[in-house]
C-alpha cells in the first residue's frame, strides 16, 4: 500500500515536470535571461574528457557499479542489486548552438542519458551513461552570474594582504625604508605588487583562450548555467524535448494509474480482515 501511494504521488510530481518543460520556451543562447532557462545545442568541451568503459571522447560521464545480492531465508531466496561505486564529473563545459556559448556546470543535474554501456561480469554489473563530444543536449536549469575576474583578484589580493597582517615575519618585510612602521605608501606598493601577482596568475591572453571561449557572447562571459539555489529542476538529457514530453507522458499514466490501482487493492485486502 505504502508502494502504491509512493507511485501515485510520483506520477503527479512527473506530471508537474512534464508541464514545466512544455511552459518554459526554449532560448536561444544569445538571449539568455538570468534565472530558469531552457536550451538546446551541442555539447562542446572546456576539457575534452575519455569514458571509463567505452572510452569515448565525452564532456560528461556517469559510471555505477553494482553488486548482486543473493539472500536465502526460511522462504526462499531473492537477489537484488546493490549499488557498490557512482561517480559522475563535475567539470564544467559548454553548450553551443547558432548564435554561441555559454557554460554548464553539471553539478547537481538530474541527468537522463541513454545507457552507452551494460555489462555483467560475475556479480558485479558495470553501467556508464556519458555526453558525447558535440552530442546534441536539452538543458533545464537555472542562468546565474558568477563573480568576475576583477572581483575575484579583488578579493584573492584582500586575502593575501590579511595573511601578511597575521604573519609578524611577512609584515616587516614591507618596511623598505627601515623605519619600524609601514606607512601608507609601503602598504599601497604591497598592495600594488599582490594584485600584479594575483592577476598574473588569473590572467588568461585572448590568445591563450580555448576557441569554444571565444564564442561565449560578451554579455555571458560571467554567466553559467547550474542548478538554482532556490530552484528544485536542474536536468541534462540527451533526449529532444518532445521525446522527454512523450516519455513523461506514458510513465505519468502508469505511475498515476498503477500507483492508484495498487493502494486501492491493498486497501480491499486490508479491509477484509475481520
Amino acid at each position: 500500500m505504502a508502494a502504491g501511494i509512493f507511485l501515485f504521488f510520483a506520477g503527479f510530481r512527473k506530471l508537474w515536470r512534464k508541464r514545466l518543460i512544455q511552459n518554459i520556451p526554449t532560448s536561444r543562447v544569445r538571449s539568455i535571461a538570468m534565472g530558469l532557462v531552457e536550451i538546446y545545442g551541442k555539447a562542446v568541451p572546456d576539457l575534452l574528457l575519455t569514458a571509463p568503459y567505452t572510452k569515448t571522447p565525452c564532456v560528461f560521464f556517469h559510471v555505477i557499479v553494482e553488486r548482486l545480492e543473493r539472500r536465502h531465508t526460511s522462504r526462499g531466496s531473492s537477489h537484488r542489486w546493490v549499488r557498490e561505486f557512482e561517480t559522475k564529473t563535475d567539470i564544467p563545459f559548454y553548450l553551443e548552438d547558432e548564435t554561441g556559448c555559454v557554460a554548464v556546470d553539471p553539478r547537481g543535474a538530474d541527468t537522463e542519458l541513454e545507457t552507452r554501456y551494460n555489462v555483467t561480469e560475475g556479480n558485479r554489473r558495470y553501467r556508464e551513461y556519458h555526453i558525447a563530444d558535440r552530442e546534441e543536449i536539452y538543458i533545464l536549469g537555472s542562468a546565474k552570474r558568477e563573480t568576475g575576474v576583477e572581483e575575484k583578484i579583488h578579493t584573492e589580493t584582500e586575502k593575501r594582504v590579511r595573511e601578511i597582517i597575521e604573519d609578524p615575519e611577512e609584515k616587516v618585510r614591507l618596511d623598505t625604508n627601515r623605519d619600524m612602521w609601514i606607512d601608507d605608501d609601503e602598504w599601497k606598493a604591497a598592495r600594488k605588487k599582490i594584485r600584479e601577482e594575483v592577476r598574473g596568475e588569473m590572467a588568461v591572453s585572448a590568445g591563450d583562450k580555448p576557441e569554444t571561449f571565444k564564442k561565449v557572447p560578451g554579455l555571458l562571459e560571467n554567466v553559467v548555467i547550474g542548478k538554482g539555489e532556490n530552484e528544485r529542476h536542474y536536468i541534462i538529457s540527451s533526449r529532444s524535448e518532445k521525446e522527454m514530453i512523450d516519455s513523461y507522458r506514458r510513465s505519468v499514466f502508469l505511475l498515476i494509474a498503477g500507483g492508484a490501482i495498487l493502494t486501492v487493492a491493498c486497501l480491499k485486502i486490508l479491509l477484509s480482515y475481520k
